[in-house]
């Protein structure tokens, strides 16, 4: 009998996150998350805590925009439960005729399968930093 890994390819699993936002399932977006999961971004850690809030959090973002789209363009688990990612979102605020465009990093802290803590940068080269920092930390 071959001894298959029950840990998943979480880089497999983040890229599966962002395809789950861009169609807008919430729910297979916050499957991974742990109940006290917390959301911190620059501006600090947002009271989002738990996957119930990062969805609302979520719903609410994505609601404000008509064609609102998210593409991942990296993603490298770092190892230690550290996964680094880079994304692309643009959508056209609703009632506009502009369009808003933001690229940016997420880093992903996994403890038992579950996302714990997502770190959300602007500044993709210092989030790269960071999420090598936490990789190490955690070793």
């Amino acid at each position: 009998m071959s001894q298959e890994s029950t840990t998943p390819d979480l880089v497999e699993v983040v890229t599966g996150l962002f395809e789950a936002a861009e169609r807008g399932d919430w729910e297979a977006l916050i499957s991974y998350y742990a109940a006290g999961a917390v959301w911190e971004t620059d501006d600090g850690i947002l009271d989002v805590a738990g996957a119930s809030a990062v969805r609302g959090l979520l719903e609410d973002w994505a609601g404000v925009f008509e064609d609102f789209t998210i593409t991942v363009e990296t993603v490298i688990d770092l190892g230690n439960g550290v996964v680094y990612s880079v994304f692309r979102q643009e959508g056209r605020p609703a009632g506009s005729a502009g369009v808003v465009r933001e690229r940016g990093a997420m880093i992903y802290e996994w403890v038992d399968g579950r996302i714990v803590r997502l770190i959300s940068r602007q500044d993709i080269g210092a989030a790269r930093a960071l999420a090598e920092r936490l990789a190490e930390e955690r070793g």
